[in-house]
């Protein structure tokens, strides 16, 4: 009996049968798989019509419910094709079963994971801090280097992007400092009643920790009065906008959120807070807004598997991926001396695969979550260029991070000896900016 075809398999096992039919040679038919909203797939060759019976039978008896219902194999002269033939020119080129082609994967959620990454900067330096898991500090972090800049004399904004767990507005603004309004009024009303000068005002806190530090938090005070309504506006946050009957992505309402804030002239460096894991709001910071990102992660398996996932899909997936990792930093958090060189060893490993190690059971730890690698005294092999890698030291002391409460937190000398090479890693960033 032959094993059933899922998710994984059903890509190679769609061109294999494909192969197996096709009397032609199928890279020289410029082959578009298009992958539905839930997984079934569908081609389109450039290939006679006579072809496509013989096809379209072999396919839809190979993957069963795998494959379209309808004409899983299509020719180019077909009704409706030259539209997506168009748009897959700048679809990614992937090579399946020896075969290259080009891949379109329609999704209902997760689309922002598919757009190609903006590279280019904007006239304001953005950092986005983003993990796999919570509580690595990240925020934590996030707030440290808000001060440290502000102490420089920066004119710091810091956003909450992290719109189910935030924790930027309670951490650096006191209760009285809060705004009206967050991001997720922003998302929402930017899409219904609109978003003026006087609501861009209304989002932003200014913190008394320190001059030059302001504050977008995830939520603003009007949820806190009515916090009821704050998982009905999450919902409503998180999807596409329409406007004239185009859909507008969530990673371009927080780029033009973003661009309303930093066209007031007021600030001179964004500090984004992601969420953790590898949600559709994430796709935003890491991809979407030009940001120099921070791949917050501690020395556990769930870390390498999470970034494996993540570095794989872009690097495989999508257009101008490698471009992307130019602007990418590993930040080992809650670093200790004892496993600074083999944490070193894992996430070298983890930058240096040339493919998805999940693909391939022989690299995985026994228990199927980690990535190859050997406690002993063999190094693993280093990659061409060393990994671009960060360390925040553990530190009791910041285990219950409230400056509002405790400015011992924020002591310089207190700071510098956990978060050092993280802020001289901003200054140099900074003074490279100039």
């Amino acid at each position: 009996m032959r094993e059933p075809i899922r998710f994984d398999t059903s890509l190679p096992q769609f061109v294999a049968s494909l192969k197996a039919a096709y009397r032609g040679d199928l890279a020289a038919a410029e082959p578009i798989v298009i992958r539905d909203f839930e997984g079934r797939l569908g081609i389109i060759l450039d290939i006679a019509e006579a072809d496509l019976d013989g096809l379209n039978k072999a396919v839809a008896e190979h993957l069963g419910p795998y494959a379209r219902p309808e004409d899983p194999v299509r020719g180019r002269d077909s009704v409706g094709v030259s539209r997506i033939v168009a748009e897959a020119q700048t679809a990614p080129v992937l090579k399946i079963e020896g075969v290259d082609l080009r891949l379109l994967d329609r999704r209902i959620v997760g689309a922002d994971w598919m757009a190609r990454p903006v590279l280019k900067p904007g006239t304001i330096p953005r950092f986005a801090f983003v993990s796999i898991k919570g509580g690595v500090g990240r925020s934590t972090a996030l707030s440290i280097a808000a001060t440290h800049l502000a102490r420089t004399g920066l004119r710091v904004l810091a956003v909450d992007l992290d719109l189910e767990a935030p924790g930027l507005g309670a951490t650096l603004l006191k209760p009285d400092e809060l705004p009206t309004y967050g991001v997720v009024d922003w998302l929402v009303e930017n899409g219904l009643s609109g978003t003026d000068g006087t609501f861009r005002a209304d989002c932003i806190g200014r913190s008394s920790l320190l001059d030059g530090i302001s504050v977008v938090p995830a939520f603003g005070s009007q949820t806190l009065a009515h916090p009821a309504d704050a998982l009905a506006k999450i919902a409503r946050a998180s999807i596409e906008d329409m406007r004239a009957g185009t859909p507008v992505p969530l990673r371009d309402q927080m780029q033009e959120m973003l661009e309303s804030f930093e066209a007031t002239g007021d600030y001179d460096v964004v500090l984004i807070d992601g969420r953790a894991g590898l949600h559709e709001t994430t796709a935003a910071p890491v991809l979407g807004l030009g940001a120099r990102v921070l791949l917050f992660g501690i020395n556990e398996p769930q870390t390498f598997q999470g970034y494996a996932f993540l570095l794989a899909h872009i690097r495989e997936r999508i257009p101008g991926g490698t471009d992307w990792e130019d602007n990418a930093w590993f930040v080992q958090a809650k670093a200790d001396p004892a496993d600074m060189k083999i944490a070193k060893e894992r996430f070298n490993a983890l930058w240096s695969m040339d493919e998805g190690p999940l693909a391939k059971p022989e690299k995985l730890g026994p228990d199927d979550l980690e990535l190859a690698w050997a406690d002993n005294d063999a190094p693993a092999p280093l990659p061409k260029e060393p990994v671009p890698l960060l360390r925040i030291l553990n530190d009791e002391r910041y285990r219950s991070f409230n400056p509002v409460e405790n400015r011992v937190q924020l002591d310089e000398g207190l700071v510098r000896s956990t978060f050092g090479g993280l802020l001289d890693w901003f200054d140099d960033q900074m003074e490279s900016g100039k």
